[in-house]
């Protein structure tokens, strides 16, 4: 069975023709997203569409790291038409507004998974912390599917230029999210700004 990972997965047949093929990404290399660059640690499968990335090393339903920028107004997931076309948020999206503060980020993002479907949404230890040389703030979160499976994330994230930049790694939580969890925190701790 196919798990949809709405937020976190990439709609590999809606968004076509704006998907490049997947590519891998080494340990050793340094990989450049947008105004930062992150130390991958070990090998992942790197999926670059507008205006984001997905990586995953054993499927985007198992666990994925993504990688986001929400310029100010915007939605953390974009809707797109069939061909590409960003389409305007509706009166329910939750939008990013350059003023939030972590808190509101954090809030942001709960409000984000709960309009995908996703339920019992819990975060944790929200805390500064560096985003490369930048101020920034990370937190941990919980969250069920529509099928009754859980998964276990953390994110870090810092606002720059009126732009929310944002990391966040989640996977199941009894077995995919423990076992890359130490190498994202070693990639977090990489970013380079």
């Amino acid at each position: 069975m196919i798990r949809k990972f709405p937020v976190l997965a990439i709609l590999l047949f809606a968004t076509a023709c704006i998907v490049p093929p997947p590519a891998t990404v080494q340990p050793d290399e340094r990989i450049e997203i947008g105004f930062y660059s992150v130390a991958p640690q070990v090998e992942w499968n790197r999926a670059i569409y507008f205006p984001g990335e997905f990586w995953t090393v054993d499927g985007y339903g198992l666990q994925a790291l993504r990688f986001f920028e929400v310029p100010d107004g915007q939605a953390l997931e974009q809707k797109r038409s069939a061909f590409g076309k960003p389409l305007p948020p509706d009166e329910k999206t939750p939008i990013f507004r350059k003023a939030m503060t972590p808190n509101e980020v954090q809030e942001f993002f709960v409000e984000s998974l709960a309009s995908d479907g996703w339920t019992n949404i819990k975060t944790a230890a929200l805390t500064p912390a560096r985003f490369g040389g930048l101020p920034g703030f990370r937190f941990s979160f919980g969250m069920v599917d529509d099928d009754g499976l859980e998964f276990d994330g953390m994110t870090i994230g810092v606002v720059r230029d009126d732009t929310l930049h944002f990391i966040v790694y989640a996977g199941t939580r009894l077995h995919y999210f423990p076992k890359h969890r130490k190498d994202v925190e070693k990639l977090f701790a990489s970013i380079r700004t």
